[in-house]
């Protein structure tokens, strides 16, 4: 995987459609879509491994595999410590969002990968990260990579609210947004809806464990991406 964040470009945005030119994203490793891999589906890639692994379900818990849920979340932990001035980010006031799970808190499917991610880095720094669980979901949709039908942007930012203790914090000076993989750009989109409810000024940079990359597209928009 690459050893410096890549940003998404004019290369790239074509098929993360719903993203806008002036959106600002990152992304960490290039995913591979299990249809583009041969059959080789999680050995096609060290990426794809790591992703696998990361979003492994929670129904896992207590498998022969489940540690190697753990082990993907410190691995992009250790990555990520590594790849902003985090210290300088503190001093300016950034803030670190993830991108809430499908699944409300309390349900055994509930899988606060990101948070845990996040936490990491602020253990592996040893910096005071200002880190929120802002944005809740209220469980009505489903999990976009178990979904033939992946839900609206529309649909999506209607699942979103604010935690009620978090929204009384201070308004950050930049937001950092982190999602686990990058595809049609439609949770980055309706998160970032929802928090310019808060924070209409502020900076808001989309970083992702990886980009989903799929060979030979082109722009065309799915249908069953964008049904309400």
């Amino acid at each position: 995987m690459q050893k410096r964040l890549q940003q998404v470009g004019d290369v790239e945005r074509p098929q993360h459609y719903f993203l806008e030119p002036d959106h600002r994203c990152y992304f960490w490793g290039e995913y591979t879509p299990w249809e583009h891999t041969g059959g080789r589906k999680w050995n096609f890639s060290e990426t794809n491994q790591l992703i696998a692994n990361f979003k492994k379900p929670m129904d896992r818990r207590g498998k022969d595999d489940w540690w190697r849920k753990q082990a993907a979340i410190d691995r992009t932990s250790q990555a990520f410590a590594g790849l902003w001035k985090w210290q300088l980010l503190h001093e300016r006031g950034a803030v670190l969002i993830p991108v809430p799970p499908s699944k409300r808190a309390g349900d055994p499917l509930h899988d606060d990968r990101m948070s845990r991610m996040l936490q990491g880095i602020r253990a592996i720094t040893k910096i005071d990260l200002d880190i929120r669980d802002l944005l809740v979901s209220d469980g009505s949709i489903p999990a976009s990579h178990t979904s033939a039908q992946r839900p609206s942007p529309q649909r999506i930012y209607e699942s979103l609210s604010f935690d009620a203790h978090e929204r009384e914090k201070a308004a950050p000076n930049i937001i950092y947004l982190f999602d686990d993989v990058l595809t049609s750009g439609a949770h980055f989109v309706s998160c970032l809806r929802r928090l310019r409810e808060l924070y209409s000024e502020q900076p808001i940079v989309g970083n992702f464990v990886a980009r989903c990359g799929r060979p030979n597209t082109d722009a065309v928009v799915p249908l069953n991406d964008v049904a309400a």
